[in-house]
């Protein structure tokens, strides 16, 4: 899992506004600097270090968006990018995951794994044409001259206006924003623990995945600020985006997979190639039922050990000294 750079010129103790232009520039140059490599086909982590990029920048966008005035920064477009980064991405892991499982299965059942795989490499060449016009030189670059344009009119909400309470009227620093933001993507993340214990919520458990990846993006981005144990945390954090993830890539398979036999059921069975092609796709159907348990098992046993150490608790004695600002859920409960 790609590790955040450091960022260059980042004075957590300065004013929030110079900062968080110096973040979203960099990691749209980062973002941007990686285009030639995305479309190296013959080495697929190109695409996937600016699908990262893409992400990073775009959640880094959704941490500051409630600071922010006058930010109509280009949202719309670089989701399309990030979009078309992942079609290519996805189809890239599906033909490694299908090479590598073919040399297990049956004979039969390998041969049906190849016509997925065939089919798989025709999407793939489709995801790579539309990358290709997604990330051209010149949608590109418009792309940056407009996001650069939008960053420079952006103005910081006042400490006194954000409608957070802050102890002694401090002022609004970058580690102090940062720290804030990392308290409400915990609350989020802790709103959501019940769904851990309810295997079969797919969508729920892949909402969790997302809230995990967002609060180490911005833990990892305040660790810069000097503070080695939010380093560690994020790697803790990093291990449960990864549980979930790989959990959610097979809910992915397993759906596709059963929708596929579905169609299929009711077909003529005499043909070798259609019982190829089930042999295949059912073979695939019980593996990703197992793994897919497998990583379920694996974020349950993590999150239970987070419970017993207090795991999330220390974060926020990390954050102690800097109360974190009531969510809207928790004003709605609080006494009035």
């Amino acid at each position: 899992m790609a590790k955040a750079k450091r960022i260059s010129g980042l004075d957590c103790s300065a004013p929030a506004d110079n900062m968080v232009r110096l973040v979203l520039r960099t990691q749209l140059k980062a973002m941007c600097d990686l285009r030639d490599k995305a479309l190296k086909w013959n080495d697929p982590e190109g695409v996937h270090d600016m699908r990262v990029g893409s992400r990073r920048l775009r959640s880094t966008m959704s941490d500051f968006r409630s600071y922010l005035r006058k930010a109509n920064l280009p949202h719309r477009k670089l989701k399309g990018i990030a979009k078309s980064l992942g079609d290519v991405r996805d189809e890239d892991v599906a033909l490694l995951a299908l090479e590598e499982l073919k040399a297990k299965a049956t004979e039969q059942a390998a041969e049906g794994i190849e016509m997925l795989a065939d089919e798989r490499r025709e999407k793939l060449k489709e995801a790579r044409s539309a990358l290709q016009k997604a990330i051209k030189w010149s949608t590109l670059d418009e792309f940056r001259k407009e996001f650069l344009s939008k960053l420079r009119a952006i103005t910081i909400v006042p400490p006194e206006k954000s409608g957070r309470k802050r102890a002694n009227d401090e002022p609004l620093t970058f580690s102090r924003m940062e720290i804030e933001v990392i308290g409400s993507r915990l609350k989020e993340l802790k709103a959501a623990r019940r769904h851990i214990y309810s295997p079969f919520q797919i969508k729920e458990l892949h909402e969790m995945r997302i809230l995990a990846k967002r609060l180490r993006y911005a833990i990892e981005l305040c660790a810069f600020c000097g503070n080695e144990e939010l380093g560690e945390i994020a790697k803790e954090v990093a291990l449960m985006q990864t549980s979930l993830g790989e959990m959610h890539d097979c809910d992915v398979w397993i759906k596709s997979l059963g929708t596929r036999l579905k169609k299929t059921a009711g077909k003529d069975k005499s043909g070798e190639e259609h019982a190829r092609l089930r042999a295949g796709a059912a073979w695939l159907l019980r593996h990703f039922a197992v793994e897919r348990m497998e990583h379920y098992g694996d974020a349950l046993a993590r999150w239970q050990q987070w419970e017993n150490e207090g795991f999330l608790d220390k974060l926020e004695s990390i954050l102690a000294p800097h109360p974190i600002p009531a969510s809207p859920e928790d004003k709605a409960h609080s006494p009035s």
